[in-house]
Formats: structure tokens, C-alpha cells, sequence
């Protein structure tokens, strides 16, 4: 019998398969990015793994998140993709320690196929039972809030809650988030120890690149809250001037 011929359709979808495949050695890795600032709870985020990717040969798989406290308001930001990073195991600790505003970050960078399977917050759940469970707080009271400057953190949002009595300094910074297809700006307000760069050491979180610039709180005043109530904060804020102290 003479040479057998795949009909040309059977051919083009061989070659597209061929050409889609992972290259030998090449891992394929879960590609996505976290950014939620509200109704942000412990036990109902997720982490929707919708979307994968090739990387190149000398790549492991990366997730990081970051998880932020404020007063009762919490924030997530993540990012998975593919890295040139050495490969680590799971890494949870506080970056800004409570009480007060708190930035806490999980991530690891694995070799085996999709690896970066993490989906909830439970590595944060396991660090925030190892806080210390009573904070005594103060009468000093702080604006409060994590999310966009046009959303989340809008005058009307923008809550006054009391600070403990470790962390009584009024603290106000735009941070700016950037991995791969990840890149949000946010603002963050609430009681911290001193009014500086909280991440100051951080110049990557994984993969994440972080800015920091503090704002200049020039006057807040509460209308009608008590000293340690907390409650919307309308005109709280007189004069925010978002700008870099260098």
C-alpha cells in the first residue's frame, strides 16, 4: 500500500495542538491577579483560577497575596503568574505587625504543574489566631479606610475609629501595587505607630512591586462621635494633599 495521508483539517489541528503544547520541561502555572477592596471576609473570598499559562523553561510558579487591616476594614491583593524566582515553600508573616494597621503576606514559588493553587485566606486565618486576641485601645480617635480614592476611600466612606492605645498616630499613604497584569493604586488610612512609610523595607512583596507615598493629613475633626465611637465621617477630612515626601 502507498504512503496514508491525513485529510488536510486532521493536519492543521495536529499542527495547532503541536504548537499549543507545553515545551518539554516547561511548567504551566495558574495566571491571576487579586484586588478587592470591600465585603473582603476570611471565610467567603476566593481566588477564581480561571485562566493558565506556559512559562519559559527556567520558570517556576509564583502566588503572592497581601492581606491588609485597617480598623474592620480588610483588603486583598494578589498576584499568580510565572517567575524566575528560586523556588521557596509557603511564607505567612506580618509585614506591619497589629494592633493598628496591619499588612500581613503569603506566597511561594513551586516547580510542579499548577502549583499556585491557593483559593482562600486560610494561611492568614492560621496568623491572625496567633495575634494577641485582647487590645486595650485609647480615647484618640483616626479616619480608617483601604481601597480606591474615588471608590472605597470617598469622604462619605471614610470611617473614624478608635486607636489602641500602641498605635496612636494618624496614618495616611497611596500605595501602588505592580505584577505582571496587576497594577492598583490604592489609598490606606487608620492608627499606626509612627506616621511613616510603613513598607519602607519592601520594595517587592514576591513579585509585587510596591510604592509608597505618604500623604500630608494637614486637620481631621469628627462631628458628633464621641471618643471612641466610630461612624461616617462626611467632612472628616480637611485638606488631604496627596503628594510623595521624599
Amino acid at each position: 500500500m502507498g504512503p496514508q495521508h491525513l485529510p488536510t483539517v486532521q493536519l492543521l489541528c495536529l499542527l495547532w495542538a503541536i504548537t499549543f503544547l507545553p515545551r518539554a520541561g516547561a511548567l504551566l502555572c495558574y495566571e491571576a491577579t487579586a484586588s478587592l477592596f470591600r465585603g473582603v471576609n476570611f471565610f467567603n473570598w476566593r481566588w477564581l483560577l480561571m485562566r493558565s499559562m506556559v512559562c519559559k523553561l527556567v520558570e517556576g510558579c509564583e502566588e503572592t497575596l497581601v492581606f491588609i487591616e485597617t480598623g474592620t476594614s480588610k483588603a486583598v491583593v494578589g498576584f499568580k503568574g510565572c517567575t524566575s524566582a528560586l523556588s521557596y515553600h509557603p511564607q505567612t508573616s506580618y509585614l506591619v505587625s497589629p494592633p493598628g494597621v496591619s499588612i500581613a503576606s503569603y506566597s511561594r514559588v513551586c516547580r510542579t504543574y499548577l502549583c499556585n493553587n491557593l483559593t482562600t485566606l486560610q494561611p492568614f486565618v492560621k496568623l491572625k489566631a496567633k495575634a494577641p486576641k485582647s487590645v486595650a485601645f485609647s480615647s484618640h480617635i483616626c479616619p480608617s479606610c483601604v481601597g480606591e480614592h474615588s471608590k472605597e476611600c470617598l469622604p462619605p466612606f471614610v470611617m473614624t475609629e478608635a486607636c489602641p492605645n500602641d498605635a496612636l498616630e494618624c496614618y495616611s499613604s497611596t500605595l501602588k501595587f505592580q505584577a505582571g497584569s496587576l497594577n492598583t493604586t490604592f489609598l490606606l488610612m487608620g492608627c499606626a505607630r509612627e506616621y511613616e512609610r510603613l513598607l519602607a523595607k519592601f520594595h517587592y512583596i514576591g513579585s509585587i512591586q510596591v510604592t509608597e507615598a505618604l500623604n500630608i493629613l494637614e486637620k481631621s475633626q469628627v462631628f458628633g462621635a464621641g471618643p471612641s465611637s466610630q461612624g461616617s465621617s462626611g467632612g472628616i477630612l480637611l485638606g488631604l494633599l496627596l503628594v510623595f515626601r521624599h
